[in-house]
């Protein structure tokens, strides 16, 4: 983990709890947010839409892909930004080439391997909507806290 954390649209409960029914077929269930900017603290580094004054707002986030790798080592959803004006933004506002939420791992695979998985593929789907906020976090699949807290 970085130690100045990063940028993510965090799921409320009822959204992870969504992903984990729906999706979920691995023994480490993650379904906790989509990673905006990595190793920041500095909200002028947010990708654009978002500025610093959308930290705290609610997002919503539409499912339009599933991956899920061979060996069961990870799998993931492919997510848009639903926009105020209704638009999909499907790519751009996270540094992330496939924008998407780690649902689950086989508890070795680490969950950043779901960027690979996801370039080499996915299922198109409809899927349901997440509700989310645009937070700073140092969370992982190992630590809720920051470094030497």
């Amino acid at each position: 983990m970085h130690p100045d954390g990063y940028f993510a649209l965090v799921l409320d409960p009822p959204s992870a709890e969504i992903l984990r029914r729906r999706f979920c077929t691995l023994p480490r269930p993650i379904a906790h947010h989509c990673t905006l900017r990595y190793g920041t603290k500095n909200p002028a580094d947010l990708p654009p839409p978002f500025t610093a004054s959308d930290l705290g707002r609610a997002f919503t986030l539409a499912v339009t892909g599933y991956a899920r790798r061979d060996d069961g080592g990870v799998e993931a959803v492919v997510v848009g930004l639903l926009l105020e004006d209704g638009r999909l933004l499907e790519q751009g506002f996270t540094e992330n080439a496939i924008p998407h939420v780690t649902v689950a791992t086989d508890g070795i695979t680490e969950p950043a391997t779901a960027n690979d998985l996801l370039r080499a593929g996915y299922e198109r789907i409809a899927g349901p909507l997440l509700l989310a906020r645009l937070e700073h976090t140092w969370a992982s699949s190992s630590r809720e806290e920051p470094p030497g807290a």
